[in-house]
């Protein structure tokens, strides 16, 4: 499908460039999808629901290879910033998803830790001023290649 010649992007959000078929109910311009309860966005084409994120994710990068999945970085659904999304294995996604954060504050030299186990081996990813820093070098620990 070609998510371009329906939608336009920005700032993470679509907004309707085309209409589906001539009746729809859409209005050229207005932001496309609506919120779920889980916090993902889904935008309705030809009376099929589709996810948002993997629209955005696909018109930047091409389809999505099999067995891929697209992930939020900063693990918020919502934010579709083509930015935040990563694509990798469902394995990966499975592992990001461990509610532990393996993040601590060190006193003795006045930073936060950030550290991630994969596979029962633990990484060390860093010393960081602030939480936030260690948060996100614990979000995007995949993204390194390991």
């Amino acid at each position: 499908m070609d998510y371009k010649y329906l939608f336009e992007y920005k700032d993470g959000n679509l907004y309707w460039k085309n209409k589906t078929y001539p009746t729809a109910r859409i209005k050229i311009g207005d932001k496309a999808g609506s919120l779920r309860s889980d916090g993902y966005i889904k935008v309705q084409i030809n009376r099929k629901k589709y996810a948002v994120h993997r629209i955005i994710y696909e018109m930047f990068h091409g389809a999505i290879p099999n067995g891929m999945e697209i992930d939020h970085i900063n693990n918020n659904p919502s934010d579709n910033r083509i930015e935040n999304l990563q694509c990798i294995t469902h394995t990966q996604n499975t592992q990001r998803a461990d509610k532990g954060l393996g993040i601590s504050y060190r006193k003795c030299n006045g930073k936060y830790q950030s550290r991630k186990k994969f596979n029962k081996k633990e990484y060390h990813l860093g010393f960081y001023g602030t939480p936030c820093g260690a948060y996100m070098a614990n979000r995007m620990f995949f993204m390194r290649g390991i």
